[in-house]
């Protein structure tokens, strides 16, 4: 005997692939909110990296402090250049109080914030010749220091002292006239205060 099949039958064939569809759904949308989700984490991770990554070779490693080179020798200043990015230009001589041939001035000063390979500037300090200046005591201040100055001599420190001598006339100094100075060398004066 033959069994026809009924409409009856159809509906409950769609029904089982209706269910079976249904079953999936819902596994298609876990694993699809899984993959956003790590997807989302892995934009970001990879976005703080890169801004790492471009903070550090952008910002934090092209800019260098300036050393101190000051009263080393030009060896040493060198030595102490090459291990940084930066570069050491000699730019001639100098007198100073700084012994002969050690760096006397730098530019940029120590501790200024530079780029990488800036030159670093620096002033060898020159032999200073002795120079013998006629007797200060007695000058006026003003004249005396001018007078220095124009010998390449520095005023260092100033006292002032109650006198009948007129004010600022020059009553010691040190060294004393007559001894042979070193060019930059500075100069101590005691001046009258006058009677007040």
């Amino acid at each position: 005997m033959k069994k026809f099949r009924n409409d009856n039958d159809e509906d409950d064939f769609e029904d089982i692939e209706v269910k079976a569809t249904s079953a999936k759904q819902p596994e298609k949308d876990n694993r699809r909110l899984i993959k956003i989700i790590l997807n989302i984490i892995l934009i970001i991770a990879i976005t703080k990296v890169g801004l790492g990554v471009f903070e550090r070779y952008y910002f934090n490693e092209f800019y260098y402090k300036a050393p101190n080179l000051t009263g080393l020798s030009i060896e040493e200043a060198k030595k102490t250049i090459s291990k940084s990015p930066l570069n050491i230009r000699e730019m001639g001589e100098v007198y100073s109080d700084l012994p002969y041939g050690t760096v006397a001035l730098q530019e940029p000063a120590e501790g200024t914030i530079v780029k990488r390979s800036r030159n670093m500037k620096v002033w060898v300090s020159k032999e200073s010749p002795s120079v013998f200046l006629d007797d200060l005591v007695g000058m006026n201040y003003i004249e005396a220091s001018s007078l220095l100055n124009k010998n390449g001599m520095k005023v260092g420190e100033v006292k002032k002292m109650r006198s009948d001598l007129p004010i600022n006339q020059i009553i010691a100094t040190s060294p004393k006239s007559g001894e042979p100075i070193s060019r930059g060398q500075k100069f101590d004066f005691l001046i009258s205060n006058g009677l007040e």
